[in-house]
C-alpha cells in the first residue's frame, strides 16, 4: 500500500469526528473526494461533508483539515442553500465564498476558539464576522463586496458553496418535469406560446418547429460532478465547438431479466439473417466435397521430384466467419409513450425480432435501454450483457416508458462497452422515435451532440446505426446519422426488410 492508502482511513477517522461534534450531529460524517477537482464541500442535503484527499495544499496538517471540515459545518452554509444563487455572476459567487467564510470563522470563533490561530495562518488577511447575519443580508454583504472592486482571493480552505435550492419551482414546472418531454429549460415567465412544443413536433401539435438551440450556461438545476453518480462523460457545445468536460453522468444498472425461450422466426427475417452467412469457396483442405485439379498435379509433380509435401487437395464451401459483436440500444424516454402507446410496442416488436435472430445466428449480442432526468442522472439499464447466451425477449421484461433523451452520452457509453469486446467488428443499432429532448438538450444543440457522438463511435471502430420508428413531423435521422445510417419504421410490415438490411450493411461494411 502507498502512504497515501495509509493516511486516508485514519485522515476520514479524524475528520468524521471531528463533523460530528462541531455540527452537533447534523453532520453525520464525511467523505474524502479526489481528482483535480476535489475541495471542501457537502453533499446535497448537507448531511455529509466532503474532504479533499489528498490536501489540496501540500503543506495542509491534519489541523489545517479540521478547521476545513468545522467550516463546512457552520450555520451560515444552510443559510445560504435556503437561497437562489443561479443569477449570481463568477465575481459574487466569489465575493459570497468569501463573505459566508468569514462568518463561518466567526462562528468557530465563539463556539471552538482552538480552531482560531491555524485559521489565521492559513487565511491571512480574512477577519472573522462575529455578528449574526440571516441569508439576506450575507447575501447583500457579498453583493457589496462584489461590488468594490478589490482583489478577491481564492482560498482552497473556504471550500465550495453548498448546493442551493433551483428558482421557480412551481408545481406546474414540476409536473412539466415529470410527465412531459419538453424543452422547459427557458426562463421566461410568460405563458407558452404555440412554437414552445415537444422535440420535433410530436402528433397533434399545430407547429412542427424546432425549439432553439439550447445554451448550457443557461441550467438552472446546479449539481456539481462529485454529487451524483455515474460514469462522467463530456457533451459538445454547438456553440463554442468544444466539449464540455464531465457534463453528463450515465449510470449503468442491471436488470433481472427473464430467458425466453425463442419463438419461430418469421420467415422473411430468418431469410435476411441466413443470407448474412455467405460460403466462400476454399482450397487446400484435407478433405472436401471436389477435387482441385490444380493442387492435386502441383502434389504429383512434387512426389515424383521428391519434395513431397501434405496432400491438400481437396476443396469445399465453407461457410465465411465473421466475428461481430452487436450492442441493440432501445430508447425508453417517455414520448415513446404517445399515440396510447402503439409506437412503444412496435419500439418492442422491432426490439425481440432483431434479438431472436441474432441468439438464431449464435452471434454475440447485448440489449440495453436508457432513459434520463437531466444531464446529472442518465440511465443505461442492461436486460441482456454481451457475454450472456440466452434469449432474452424486451417486449416481455416489464419496461416503461419515462424521462428524456440526452442520446449522445448513452452512444458513448455503450461505444466504450462495444470497445472491450474481443471482435474484429463492432455495430451498435439504437431503436427509438428519433426525438432527442432533455432539460437544456433541444434543438440543434441536440443534434450536434449527438452527430458528434456517432462520428466519435465510427472513428474508434464502432458502426452505429438508427432505426426509427412512427411517424414525426421533423425527422432528425437523415441530418444526426446520414441516410445511409438511419431508416424510419412506420408499419411493422415493414420490420423485416428493414432490419435484415440494416444488419446485412453494416456486417458487410
Amino acid at each position: 500500500m502507498s502512504d497515501t492508502q495509509l493516511s486516508a482511513l485514519p485522515t476520514e477517522r479524524s475528520c468524521a469526528l471531528v463533523a460530528v461534534a462541531l455540527s452537533d450531529g447534523s453532520r453525520r460524517g464525511v467523505r474524502l473526494v479526489s481528482g483535480e477537482h476535489r475541495a471542501f464541500g457537502t453533499n446535497a442535503d448537507r448531511t455529509i461533508v466532503n474532504v479533499p484527499f489528498p490536501a489540496t495544499e501540500p503543506d495542509w496538517t491534519l489541523r489545517t483539515m479540521s478547521c476545513g471540515v468545522g467550516l463546512q459545518c457552520a450555520p451560515s452554509k444552510d443559510l445560504i442553500a435556503q437561497r437562489s444563487i443561479h443569477h449570481l455572476t463568477a465575481r459574487e459567487l466569489r465575493a459570497l465564498t468569501i463573505v459566508e467564510g468569514r462568518i463561518a470563522m466567526g462562528w468557530l470563533a465563539t463556539h471552538w476558539p482552538g480552531m482560531m490561530s491555524e485559521l489565521a495562518h492559513r487565511l491571512p488577511g480574512v477577519e472573522p464576522i462575529v455578528d449574526e447575519l440571516d441569508g439576506d443580508a450575507i447575501l447583500d454583504q457579498a453583493l457589496a463586496l462584489a461590488d468594490s472592486g478589490q482583489p478577491l482571493p481564492t482560498w482552497a480552505l473556504l471550500g465550495r458553496l453548498p448546493s442551493t435550492v433551483a428558482p421557480h419551482r412551481g408545481m406546474a414546472q414540476t409536473a412539466r418535469k415529470l410527465w412531459g418531454r419538453m424543452p422547459w429549460t427557458s426562463r421566461r415567465q410568460d405563458a407558452y406560446r404555440i412554437y414552445s412544443v415537444p422535440v420535433g413536433g410530436e402528433g397533434g401539435v399545430k407547429n412542427p418547429n424546432l425549439p432553439p438551440p439550447s445554451r448550457p450556461e443557461d441550467e438552472e438545476l446546479e449539481i456539481r460532478p462529485d454529487q451524483r453518480a455515474g460514469v462522467p462523460y463530456p457533451e459538445w457545445n454547438f456553440w463554442s465547438e468544444k466539449f464540455l468536460l464531465e457534463h453528463v453522468a450515465v449510470l449503468e444498472v442491471g436488470h433481472t431479466a427473464s430467458a425466453e425461450r425463442p419463438t419461430r422466426l418469421p420467415a422473411d427475417l430468418r431469410r435476411y439473417f441466413e443470407m448474412r452467412t455467405e460460403r466462400v469457396l476454399r482450397s487446400g483442405l484435407e478433405d472436401g466435397c471436389d477435387l482441385d485439379i490444380d493442387r492435386y498435379v502441383e502434389h504429383f509433380l512434387d512426389t515424383r521430384t521428391g519434395h513431397s509435401t501434405e496432400s491438400r487437395v481437396f476443396r469445399d464451401l465453407i461457410p465465411a466467419h465473421r466475428d461481430v459483436t452487436t450492442c441493440l440500444l432501445l430508447d425508453g424516454s417517455s414520448s415513446l409513450g404517445a399515440h396510447q402507446g402503439h409506437i412503444f410496442q412496435l419500439e418492442m416488436q422491432c426490439a425481440d425480432a432483431l434479438s431472436q435472430a441474432m441468439t438464431h445466428a449464435k452471434e454475440r449480442h447485448g440489449i440495453f435501454t436508457f432513459t434520463g432526468n437531466t444531464r446529472h442522472r442518465v440511465e443505461v439499464r442492461c436486460l441482456k450483457d454481451f457475454k450472456d447466451r440466452h434469449f432474452v425477449a424486451p417486449s416481455t421484461q416489464g419496461l416503461v416508458t419515462a424521462g428524456y433523451t440526452r442520446l449522445g452520452a448513452p452512444l458513448r457509453h455503450l461505444t466504450n462497452r462495444l470497445l472491450q469486446q474481443p471482435s474484429e467488428r463492432r455495430l451498435l443499432i439504437v431503436i427509438g422515435d428519433g426525438l432527442m429532448s432533455d432539460e437544456g438538450y433541444e434543438g440543434r444543440y441536440a443534434w450536434a451532440d449527438v452527430s458528434h457522438a456517432v462520428v466519435e463511435a465510427e472513428d474508434a471502430g464502432v458502426f452505429v446505426y438508427y432505426v426509427g420508428v412512427g411517424p414525426t413531423r421533423v425527422d432528425p435521422l437523415p441530418t444526426v446519422f446520414g441516410p445511409r445510417r438511419s431508416q424510419r419504421i412506420r408499419q411493422i410490415e415493414e420490420l423485416p426488410r428493414v432490419l435484415g438490411h440494416v444488419h446485412r450493411e453494416l456486417v458487410a461494411a
